[in-house]
This record gives C-alpha cells, sequence and structure tokens, in this order.
C-alpha cells in the first residue's frame, strides 16, 4: 500500500495500485486459476496454429483469411494483456502494479478491443462483398485494401482510447488504491479518484456508442443487405452456401459483443440491479472470462465451420481425428443428396420403425419388466403427491403448489413414452405414424422444457424463502404462483412448437427405422435425406435458450443463497436453511443429468454404443419422476407428516427414513 507520508504522491497519482483478484473467493485462487490457465492455453494455441497455417498455406492468402489472422493477433494480445497478470495474483499472490503499468494495461485492453471491434466489422464487409458483389470481389478487397483496412482499424483504437489515459491522468487519487479486479479497466480506475469523474463517464459512454454501437449497426447493415441478396437467389442450394459462408463469422460475433456488453453496462449499471447490485465476484469473473473465452472458441469455430482452412488443418496429422469428431454434428448432406436415393419430392412417410433397444431386441421382454415397475411406482408416487397436496390445505403454498406442477410434468413425460416403450417390448409393436412421431416428439421436449422453467422456478421460491423471507407471502402469492406456471407453459409450446413444423415440410430417406424407443428431434432429424442445418441450428438454440437460461438463472439463485446462509451467524440457521434446499438440489442433478447426456450424446456421442445411449435415454424418463416423490416424501418433514396420515403409506416411509435424520 502507498504510504501517506507523501502527501503530493497520495494526492495525485499513487505509486502503485493493489488487484485484489476475485472478492471474497480469496482463499479460492490457486483453484480459479486452473480454468483460467487452461483456457489461455487453449487460446494461445488455437490463434497461434490458424497464423502459422494461414502463413504457410498460399491458398488462404485470401481476404477472408487475411482477416482472421488481424482477428487472431487481436485475439492472442487481447488475453496476453491481462491472463499474465492474473495468474501471478491467483498463484504468486503478487498484488501490487505499478501507477504507469496499471495505465498502459488499461490503454491496451480497451485500445484491443476497439480493433477487434472494427475488425469483426471489416469481417462482415467482406462477407458482403462476397455475396453481393462475387464479380467485383477480388478488384475491392485485394492486398493493399486489406493492408490499409487493418491499419485504420488499428489508428482508430488508439486514438479514441487515448484520451482515457489523459482523463486519468488529470484525476487526483486518495484514500485507498485497491481495483476489485484482476485487471485494469477504465471506470474500475476512474472510481478510485476523489474528484469529479464526469467527463471519464460521458467519454467512455461516447466511446462506446461510437466505436462498438456504430460497429454492430454496420455489422447489422450488412447482414440485412446479403440476407436480402440470398433470398432473392433462385436456388435453395445457392442460398445454403451463401448463408454457410456467414455462420462462423455470425457465431464470433456473438461470443465478441455479449460479454462485452455485460462488463459495459455492469461498470455503469450493475448498482442499480435489486437488491443489493450484481455481486462483486460474479462481475469480476465474468469481466475475466470476456479476456479469454472469445480468443478460446474463435479458433475452434473458424476450424470447425469453414471447409476450406479445416482441409489445410487436416494435413497436420494431430489435428485430424479431433477435427472430425468436431466437425461430425455439423456435417450435412448437400441439397438434394442421400446415401438412399432421396427424392426431394417424395414427402414425409406414413410412419416410423421405433427399433427398440438396437442389439437387444431378443432380451426386450426382460427389460420390460424393470421399466414396467418403475412406470408403475412413478404413476403411485406422483398420483400420491398431487392427492396429498390438494386435500391437504396448510399444503397450499408456493413451494407444495410448484412441486405439485412438477409432479404433473413427471406423469406428463413418463406417460408421453413409456406406454409406447412397453407396447415395443411386449407386442412387438414398432411402427408408430408419421403424426404420432410428431405429436409425440413435441409433447416429450415442451414437457421437458415445462419442467426445466418449474426447477427454475423452484429456484427462485427457496432466494425468496432464505433471502426474503419478511416478503415471502407477498412476492410469491398463489395467484402469482399460477401466472409463473402458465408462463412457462406458454415458452415451451411457442419454443417447442416449430420442431415439428419445420420436419413435416421434409422428405426423408426411404429406410424410416429411428434406432431408438421413441420419437426425440434429432432423432427424426436425422431421417431426412435434405439439407437439416435449419433443424440443427433451431434445436441447438432452443437448447441454449431452455437449459442454459434455466440453469444459469438456477446457479445464481443458489450462489445468492449461499451468500446469505454464510453471512448468518447460528449454525442452526445455517443448517435449516441447508436444509430447505437439499430437496431441490436433489431434484434439480436428477432432472439434469440425464437429458444433458441425451442431448450431447445426439450431437457427439458417435463413440457411444447405440443400446447403451437408447437405455440411458429412455430411463431419463422413468429415473427423475420415479424418484422426485420419493425425495420430497424422505427429505421434507411437513409433507412427511401429511403423507403419514394415510395409513397404508405409515411404515414404508418409516422404513425409508429409518436412518434419516428429519429436517
Amino acid at each position: 500500500m502507498v504510504s501517506a507520508s507523501v502527501p503530493n504522491d497520495t494526492t495525485f497519482h499513487p505509486s502503485t495500485f493493489i488487484l485484489l483478484g476475485i472478492p471474497g473467493m480469496r482463499d479460492q485462487h490457486i483453484w480459479a486459476a486452473i480454468p483460467f490457465c487452461s483456457m489461455y492455453i487453449l487460446a494461445l494455441i488455437g490463434n497461434g496454429t490458424i497464423l502459422y497455417i494461414i502463413t504457410k498455406e498460399r491458398t488462404l492468402h485470401e481476404p477472408m483469411y487475411l482477416f482472421l489472422c488481424l482477428l487472431s493477433i487481436t485475439d492472442l494480445v487481447l488475453c496476453s494483456t491481462t491472463l499474465p497478470k492474473m495468474l501471478t495474483i491467483f498463484w504468486l499472490k503478487s498484488h501490487i502494479i505499478s501507477y504507469q503499468g496499471c495505465l498502459t494495461q488499461m490503454f491496451f485492453v480497451h485500445a484491443i478491443f476497439a480493433t477487434e471491434s472494427a475488425v469483426l466489422l471489416a469481417m462482415a464487409f467482406d462477407r458482403y462483398v462476397a455475396i453481393c458483389c462475387p464479380l467485383h470481389y477480388a478488384s475491392i478487397l485485394n492486398a493493399m485494401v486489406i493492408g490499409k483496412i487493418g491499419l485504420a482499424c488499428v489508428v482508430r483504437g488508439l486514438l479514441f482510447v487515448f484520451p482515457f489515459v489523459i482523463l486519468i491522468e488529470r484525476l487526483p487519487f486518495c484514500g485507498h488504491h485497491i481495483i476489485p479486479h484482476t485487471y485494469c479497466e477504465h471506470m474500475g480506475i476512474a472510481k478510485l479518484a476523489c474528484a469529479s469523474i464526469r467527463p471519464n463517464t460521458i467519454y467512455g459512454l461516447t466511446v462506446a456508442l461510437s466505436v462498438t454501437g456504430m460497429d454492430m449497426v454496420l455489422i447489422a447493415t450488412s447482414y440485412a443487405l446479403i440476407l436480402r441478396a440470398v433470398l432473392r437467389l433462385p436456388s435453395k442450394d445457392a442460398q445454403f452456401r451463401a448463408f454457410s459462408t456467414c455462420g462462423a463469422h455470425i457465431c464470433v460475433i456473438l461470443v465478441f459483443y455479449v460479454p462485452a456488453f455485460f462488463s459495459f453496462f455492469a461498470h455503469r449499471f450493475g448498482q442499480q440491479i435489486p437488491p443489493h447490485g450484481i455481486p462483486l465476484h460474479v462481475h469480476t469473473i465474468l469481466g475475466s472470462l470476456y479476456f479469454l473465452v472469445p480468443p478460446m472458441l474463435n479458433p475452434i469455430i473458424y476450424a470447425v465451420k469453414t471447409k476450406e482452412f479445416r482441409d489445410k488443418l487436416t494435413k497436420y496429422g494431430c489435428w485430424k481425428k479431433k477435427l472430425l469428431f468436431l466437425n461430425c454434428s455439423f456435417q450435412v448432406l448437400p441439397q438434394g443428396t442421400s446415401m438412399t436415393g432421396c427424392n426431394a419430392s417424395q414427402g414425409h412417410p406414413s410412419f416410423f420403425l421405433l427399433q427398440g433397444i438396437p442389439g437387444m431386441e431378443d432380451k426386450h421382454k426382460w427389460i420390460s419388466i424393470p421399466f414396467s415397475s418403475m412406470y408403475f411406482v412413478t404413476i403411485l408416487g406422483n398420483c400420491t403427491i398431487l392427492f396429498t397436496i390438494s386435500t391437504e390445505r396448510s399444503l397450499h403454498k408456493p413451494m407444495f403448489l410448484l412441486l405439485g406442477m412438477l409432479a404433473l410434468t413427471d406423469l406428463g413425460m413418463s406417460t408421453t413414452t413409456i406406454p409406447k416403450v412397453l407396447c415395443i417390448f411386449w407386442f412387438d409393436q414398432s411402427d408408430i405414424s408419421f403424426e404420432g412421431c410428431l405429436v409425440q416428439l413435441f409433447f416429450l421436449h415442451s414437457i421437458s422444457a415445462l419442467q426445466s422453467a418449474i426447477l427454475m422456478s423452484m429456484a427462485f421460491d427457496r432466494y425468496v424463502a432464505i433471502c426474503e423471507p419478511l416478503r415471502y407471502a407477498t412476492i410469491l402469492s398463489n395467484s402469482r404462483i399460477g401466472l409463473i406456471g402458465l408462463v412457462s407453459l406458454v415458452r415451451a409450446v411457442l419454443l417447442i412448437l416449430p420442431m415439428p413444423i419445420l420436419l413435416q415440410q421434409m422428405p426423408f430417406h426411404a429406410r424410416h427405422v429411428i434406432p431408438t424407443t421413441y420419437c426425440e428431434h434429432m432423432a427424426v432429424v436425422k431421417m431426412v435425406c435434405v439439407d437439416t442445418t435449419v433443424n440443427r441450428v433451431y434445436g441447438l438454440v432452443v437448447a441454449l435458450l431452455v437449459a442454459g437460461v434455466d440453469i444459469s438463472a438456477i446457479a445464481s439463485s443458489y450462489v445468492l443463497i449461499i451468500r446469505a446462509v454464510m453471512r448468518l451467524s447460528s449454525k442452526e440457521a445455517h443448517q435449516k436453511a441447508v436444509n430447505t434446499c437439499t430437496t431441490h438440489i436433489c431434484v434439480m442433478l436428477i432432472s439434469y443429468t440425464p437429458s444433458l447426456f441425451s442431448f450431447l450424446t445426439h450431437r457427439f456421442g458417435q463413440g457411444i454404443p447405440l443400446h447403451v445411449h437408447t437405455i440411458l435415454g429412455s430411463l431419463y424418463f422413468l429415473v427423475p419422476p420415479m424418484l422426485n416423490p420419493i425425495i420430497y416424501a424422505v427429505k421434507t418433514k411437513e409433507f412427511r407428516d401429511k403423507l403419514t396420515k394415510y395409513g397404508c403409506w405409515k411404515k414404508k416411509l418409516v422404513n425409508i427414513i429409518h436412518d434419516q435424520k428429519p429436517p
């Protein structure tokens, strides 16, 4: 810390700042360094590989790949500006950074960000010229023009960001010189000043709007013109090829701008988010990841999505198997072709054949025994929950109303699939009509999305109960619980409805055998004999919107709950608060783990045996619905007390909880 005996130095420019790291998590710094270091190594290897291959392969000396080189250079500089110092904080507890070093880091962080934003704009312009003016592409974007564009990107970044240094230099600093972050950022430094920082705030906002805002508007304009030009093409094959050339760039844009905007708005408006603003450790972790995730993902996106670059990359043996694995889920059949002589005019089949468990057809009858037993327990357990909650008025509370919704989705989920599964196992009735398959697909995924929303609502319920106990009854009234259920249902229906609609318009292979026990979106998509990029992308987007958003919200709820629990002075209060959450955590893990397994294996699990995938996928519709009632009956004292009023359950529950300490 700076000595207070040097008044001028203390008042104006301190000799050093102290970078705190991740506030509140200093004990975990060594562990946090592991993923940060791993991602940094991947970023260095990925971007270094891109630069090496483009410089070695003369056929890649084209505008698109020269811009990719510029992007890789900015990515390398961006992560190397912050990560080495961050790792010294985590590993060596070297928190001190000189005043000049801090300003230098701040200057490069913002200048490289502005440069990378300009490079992304130039890449959008490149795609516009390639698609809208293909005959003039070589003359408009020659090597000299590319060089001038690159120089303009760098100069613009330097000119816009240099005043940041001047604005910081004019500020006097007094009090502590601790920056609660892992790197020096303009607003992070300015907030330590003991004079007005209004000019800093206004200029920072002006730069953000004039640099990032203008770039995003121009990128959006480029893609609007590209979209208009593509839709005028007469051939669907030509439209697909045009869109595919833009896919990698769109992914990179999203990966770059989304975390950047989070960091920008969190610094300025994060304190205004109730109840106490964005927690410092959350802001710091996400802000630090911004310098790692885009540089790490950009090379992977281009290696997977760009065929010409991928072909050059596979010349280097160590990459070949990895790229084939990564690319397996992106490969699509060219328009109008298939392995089975598909004719695009043949439309959809009248029925599909559900194979059951591939390779184990002769054991179907034996396998049906555990399946039918679990289904019976599922119906009995969830119906008991619904009956108990509906008849006991004292259980008409938010927690138990949400539990009733969860029981309904469990019944819907298992009943959508298991009766047909048992028909296959017992009576060899493998055929299912085309319409029946789409109906099953729709209910399967919409109920899964609905269940995910209910689990998120249950996490919010626990957050309010622990963090806002005095306002619990007003925030979560019974009418509001009903509204939450309705919104969850509408969200699920609206997101899933396009899946069967898209499939209904497509031609299918002559062989209509689905190697599983139920109709699932990706399993049916694989039966289509034309390009299915739209289906695959939409399925991925829905998965990210549903599971991604819900899991993030659940994680955020439990972070806030843990923070609130840790502040409690009594260990007994700790225990009671934790006990109210354990049931929901168990249910959440049981629900999400098999669903994520099924989702990932459909896209990346070509090495997993079909029968293993099918059995585990089918058990997903049985194990969570069967276990959820048991978990709540065992772990929730209030519900257990009501349940034991019904004599037939009393002895069973006593046996189940014999060794369990009630909450």
